[in-house]
């Protein structure tokens, strides 16, 4: 997900989420990140 504040017309102040769905090769890679960081405890 990336978060982008922003300002409405009116002035109100908000954040605003896009999100995508994660790729197998993604996933694949963000598992084997955190079982390294795992193993270094």
């Amino acid at each position: 997900a990336t978060i982008y504040p922003f300002e409405s017309c009116d002035g109100s102040k908000g954040y605003l989420s896009c999100r995508r769905r994660a790729s197998e090769a993604e996933i694949k890679s963000a598992n084997e990140l955190y079982a390294k960081w795992k193993n270094e405890e």
